[in-house]
């Protein structure tokens, strides 16, 4: 059935108000979303199964030297697209729609759909170590955006269209609704916001899981099925998976930000190359892993070992193996450039570590199987918490995979202990460090309800996002031919090194009185980086007290993951601005 433009114009017109408009078009995005993430799913299923044949091509003893080719093939090709004309599509998606939620109202093109539909099935088909639901999200998430414009809806709209199309792509790409509308408030709304965005959120979850379910059936992507468990000192597994667990997580997104960051900014080499290489060492690793335990989970999405090691079938040292190659495969995947995601890997890695203290349990004390089964789940559940930082969707998802809650103590135990000890060695998640390691800030604005709270909110409400900053090999000379070229009107500007890092701050009025001065602007700051700076999170009533207290006039705002990092400048003056606007 060809969709009429005009006719659904026409609908949506007919209501009666904008809100039952909003609600239409979320159950159309919830439709449309539903059959694009089915789609990505079963092209990236289907093109890895034709990758995976031809790989023994030349016969099956071959495969370990015609295998590692082809994911070396798909980075070369995604890396080429990525650095010309197709850079949305780059990384997991995620990052890229929270900077486009908050940062331009949501929009996005249909191009960015099209482009990450194409690549994340050539990237992960072709057997490069990412997953499917990054993408799902930023794909369904672009295709709302640009429903929504196309069907000229406003700005604001256009924007809570973003969300709908997130929960609905988790939602069908993944056959769990509850975790998907609790990925979209844990990881991009913060909360629960507005009524009308939730109602639409959740309208379009319903449907996108329906139309799944209608294409799928009605099981989970991972039927796993586990016994009944009942209440009893096994539980206390929970407490060594979650310490693995947190500690797991810390090592990998600690690894993937120095890996990535040398990929990007120390490795000077084409991103096709980088990406190509990449995909050349997770084909080899694959291949070993694959040598030595029978299991291709190394490769493309992963999920095929978890129902066997959650029955137990799984040996391990199979299990230790593809924990470490899956954890390295997917640290050099990602760092190095593609299109792909780090749901998926995440989930295998963690139910490996998981199935690694079930199998010791078992073989210590004798216990049943089933227990590896639990202790898979647990495990896929606590790595999932401390890396993507959503223990209340990891929650609800293992539960929705399995349909069971005689396992819901254990589960909230290994969540919340997993996540709080990688909040503790990091405050920082995974997608927000991503952003603050590529320099992008996002503009989140709190609501202001009166003139009481106004001091505690976040500096980040009032600064200057991404102010204008000097280099520390400019002389005063150069320093003052820039701020007047860009006709900059601030006192004071940041001075930043060679590494774009931050190493203080100078005034406009000692750039002038030096103006004929040889020296560089490092060598003449007088307010250095470790005394000039305030956190993104830190309270206006906090920077109100640091000017108070240096007796300064602005200061720059750095990122919590990387102090080095400059966000964004503030002044007295926006403090007392602000206070005079909420009175």
């Amino acid at each position: 059935m060809k969709f009429n433009k005009k006719k659904f114009l026409n609908l949506l017109k007919s209501s009666e108000s904008k809100e039952k408009r909003f609600i239409l078009l979320c159950a159309f995005i919830g439709v449309f979303a539903g059959l694009l993430a089915v789609a990505f799913r079963l092209s990236i299923e289907a093109v890895f199964a034709v990758a995976w044949k031809f790989g023994a091509v030349a016969g099956e003893d071959n495969r370990i030297w015609v295998m590692p080719l082809i994911p070396a093939l798909g980075g070369l090709v995604v890396g080429a697209c990525v650095s010309t004309f197709a850079k949305s599509a780059s990384g997991s998606g995620i990052p890229q729609t929270k900077a486009a939620y908050y940062n331009n109202f949501g929009v996005f093109k249909w191009r960015d759909a099209v482009y990450r539909f194409i690549l994340g099935v050539v990237f992960c088909g072709l057997g490069n170590s990412a997953g499917r639901e990054g993408p799902t999200v930023h794909l369904c998430s672009a295709a709302a955006s640009s429903l929504a414009q196309t069907c000229g809806f406003a700005k604001q709209q256009v924007q809570n269209a973003v969300p709908a199309g997130m929960g609905a792509g988790i939602a069908a790409s993944f056959n769990a609704p509850l975790a998907a509308i609790s990925f979209v408030f844990e990881e991009l709304l913060g909360g629960f916001g507005e009524a009308k965005k939730n109602g639409g959120v959740i309208m379009a979850v319903i449907i996108a899981a329906a139309v799944a379910r209608i294409i799928l059936g009605e099981n989970p992507i991972l039927p796993i099925a586990i016994s009944e468990f009942h209440t009893g000192w096994w539980m206390l597994l929970a407490l060594p998976i979650a310490l693995l667990s947190g500690v797991t997580g810390e090592a990998f997104l600690g690894l993937l930000l120095k890996f990535r960051g040398f990929a990007r900014f120390k490795l000077r080499l084409p991103l096709c190359i980088t990406a190509a290489l990449g995909g050349l060492a997770v084909g080899v690793m694959g291949m070993l892993a694959y040598s030595d335990t029978g299991y291709n989970s190394v490769f493309s999405v992963g999920y095929s070992i978890l129902i066997p090691a959650a029955l137990g079938s799984v040996g391990l040292k199979a299990m230790l193996i593809l924990f470490f190659m899956k954890f390295l495969a997917t640290v050099t995947n990602y760092s190095m450039g593609g299109s792909g995601g780090l749901f998926s890997p995440t989930l295998v890695i963690g139910g490996m570590l998981g199935g690694i203290v079930g199998t010791l349990f078992c073989g210590l004390f004798g216990a049943d199987l089933s227990m590896i089964g639990a202790c898979v789940l647990l495990g896929m559940g606590a790595c999932f918490a401390s890396i993507i930082r959503c223990p209340m969707t990891s929650i609800l998802m293992i539960f929705e995979l399995t349909l069971n809650y005689s396992l819901i103590l254990p589960l909230i135990a290994t969540n919340l202990i997993s996540y709080m000890i990688a909040r503790r060695a990091r405050p920082l998640g995974l997608y927000d460090s991503l952003l603050a390691q590529d320099g992008v800030t996002l503009r989140k604005m709190p609501i202001v309800r009166g003139n009481r709270d106004w001091a505690n909110l976040p500096v980040s409400a009032i600064m200057t996002f991404n102010p204008e900053c000097l280099s520390a090999t400019d002389t005063p000379k150069e320093a003052l031919r820039k701020i007047e070229m860009k006709s900059l009107k601030f006192r004071a500007y940041p001075v930043l090194d060679s590494n774009a890092k931050y190493i203080g701050i100078i005034e406009e009025k000692r750039l002038r009185e030096l103006s004929d001065c040889n020296k560089v602007l490092s060598e003449i700051i007088i307010r250095k980086a470790k005394d000039n700076f305030i956190y993104a999170d830190d309270s206006i009533a906090r920077a109100a007290n640091f000017f108070v207290e240096t007796d300064k006039f602005e200061a720059c705002v750095v990122s919590g993951a990387r102090p080095d990092a400059i966000v964004g400048l503030l002044t007295l003056h926006d403090i007392a601005r602000y206070s005079c606007a909420t009175r």
